[in-house]
């Protein structure tokens, strides 16, 4: 089994900005990227053992204004993609203050954990 946590957080860690596990505890230094696994599970088993394993991550970029965040978005989703994961959504979370600029996505990636013998 994978840590997909950890796999999410080694790929958002080439960002210029924070990152954190599934929500910023305040909003005074933005932006910031939280990440959190939404759901895994095992896509692929041969001889009792799980190959491959699926797995889910909610990605939420915070920011002060509309254009940082558009550019963020970009960059997180540009990254994200290099790194095997598919975007299967993202949309624009309206804050109650209008003060924090909020955009979420999800993303899917398999992960391989046991090589083919054979290869």
């Amino acid at each position: 089994m994978t840590d997909i946590n950890l796999e999410a957080e080694g790929t958002l860690k080439q960002l210029d900005c924070a990152v954190v596990y599934q929500h910023p505890r305040d909003f005074t230094s933005l932006p910031v990227v939280s990440y959190y696994n939404v759901t895994e599970h095992g896509a692929l088993y041969t001889d009792n053992t799980e190959d491959i394993q699926s797995g889910y991550v909610q990605v939420d970029v915070w920011t002060a204004a509309a254009k940082e965040c558009g550019d963020l978005t970009l960059r997180v989703n540009d990254i994200m993609t290099a790194d095997g994961y598919m975007r299967e959504m993202s949309a624009d979370v309206p804050e109650k203050d209008g003060k924090v600029y909020h955009k979420t996505m999800r993303f899917h990636k398999y992960f391989i954990l046991k090589e083919n013998e054979n290869d």
